[in-house]
């Protein structure tokens, strides 16, 4: 289970840990993921909601909070995050960079949120 500071993140959600980046459209699917991936108790993660509000996963506490340096992100970042992920598939796709005025926020998550967990259930199988 999850703990939540103040409130809640606007799911689906991506998660930089360590180079390996993760997205879940739930508190239980991020649960999971997390279950399945090697994560430094020690260490916070950066994470993401929808809103493109930055917050901070503390797994110490198993603790999601909105109090962190990085409030905002912008699509070119959010981009950046994606294309140098470590958990790459065979094929390697990148998020293209170009027209990203013509691009809103919100379609480039999604986008991103949707290739992430794709990539998941193909590594799973």
């Amino acid at each position: 289970m999850l703990n939540y500071f103040l409130r809640k993140p606007k799911y689906p959600v991506i998660c930089d840990v360590d180079g390996s980046v993760i997205a879940a459209k739930s508190e239980k699917s991020f649960l999971k993921c997390l279950a399945e991936i090697s994560i430094d108790p020690e260490k916070n993660y950066n994470l993401l909601d929808a809103n493109a509000e930055g917050w901070v996963f503390m797994p110490q506490y198993m603790a999601v909070s909105p109090l962190t340096l990085k409030k905002q992100w912008s699509k070119k970042e959010l981009i950046a995050i994606f294309n140098n992920r470590k958990n790459l598939l065979p094929d390697g796709a990148q998020y293209s960079e170009k027209s990203l005025s013509s691009k809103r926020y919100d379609k480039i998550f999604g986008d991103i949120v949707e290739l992430l967990l794709k990539s998941f259930a193909l590594k799973r199988t």
